[in-house]
């Protein structure tokens, strides 16, 4: 390399490296058309404001049928109390899942609240039957201490196979708890005002990881049947650990660059050795930049 362009090597990594962190939900200039092109402006406004938003028509409802099936088939694989009712580390499992990690609509919402370079943190599968009881208020991010950062560092997805109705166990909301930016006191526990979020089929709900949420017992017959999807702020250690998967040759031909992304690959996290003197310095500017977008 000359010393020309070693030096303009050196002039671009500053030059990313300092560039303004940018708002907590401000849309970047890159990601506007995306969310324009999807009609998504009344999303962000509704997250950052009320902490929550319903997302409609991220997918057909064909495709929600194929993932509760493949939810269902996984939660009878699932061992102990938690068979036919849980299934867990579902991303990589099965192509459904990960079609549904990388939509559109999820990750360009995703990006305006924790983002670019957003890690997969959690994908869960639940399924809730006629008489399983509410479950109590709390934030997500409810291992962090308060007060919680400006930035938000988790997003959920709430992706109801069949839809989501109050009757049947729909998540319940407090709208605007994410402005406090700490978590519940025990006064505030037992008696919460929260609303039902009502979902359609192919639709989802999404919330910020500081907002107060909790879900209401299903009084009906039939499965509330939803894919719990978490997205966290690359700099975050993610929940669940799916490093493994890029280490699978094979997987890793053949997934999707989103996929990838969300798995860490662009990142780097663990990319020095004994030998190596540090880090990968490319990775590392590109984490640097995007942590600020």
């Amino acid at each position: 390399m000359s010393k020309a362009a070693g030096n303009q090597s050196v002039e671009n990594r500053i030059e990313r490296y300092s560039q303004k962190t940018r708002d907590p939900y401000e849309v970047t200039e890159t990601l506007k058309p995306i969310i324009d092109e999807l009609e998504l402006w009344t999303n962000v406004d509704e997250l950052r404001d009320q902490g929550y938003t319903v997302v409609k028509d991220v997918c057909e409802p064909e495709l929600m049928d194929q993932l509760r099936k493949v939810i269902h088939e996984f939660a009878e694989q699932t061992e102990g109390p938690a068979k036919g009712y849980a299934a867990s580390m579902l991303l990589g499992r099965h192509p459904v899942i990960d079609q549904v990690a990388t939509l559109p609509k999820i990750l360009a919402v995703t990006e305006v609240s924790v983002g670019k370079g957003m890690r997969a943190g959690q994908f869960i599968g639940s399924i809730k039957r006629e008489g399983m009881p509410a479950l109590g208020l709390h934030a997500d991010q409810n291992w962090m201490p308060a007060p919680f950062p400006e930035h938000n560092l988790l997003l959920t997805f709430c992706i109801p196979c069949e839809g989501m109705t109050a009757e049947g166990g729909a998540t319940t909301i407090v709208p605007g708890s994410q402005s406090l930016r700490r978590h519940p006191t025990s006064e505030e526990l037992e008696d919460p005002v929260t609303i039902p979020i009502e979902v359609e089929k192919g639709s989802v709900a999404v919330w910020d990881g500081s907002v107060w949420h909790a879900s209401g017992p299903r009084t009906i017959a039939g499965t509330r049947t939803v894919l719990h999807a978490t997205y966290q702020r690359l700099y975050t250690q993610p929940i669940d650990d799916y490093s493994y998967l890029l280490k699978d040759e094979d997987y890793v031909a053949n997934s999707s660059p989103e996929i990838l992304s969300l798995l860490g690959q662009d990142l780097f996290y663990g990319t020095a050795t004994p030998t190596s003197g540090g880090t990968n310095m490319d990775k590392f500017m590109k984490s640097a930049s995007m942590s600020k977008e």
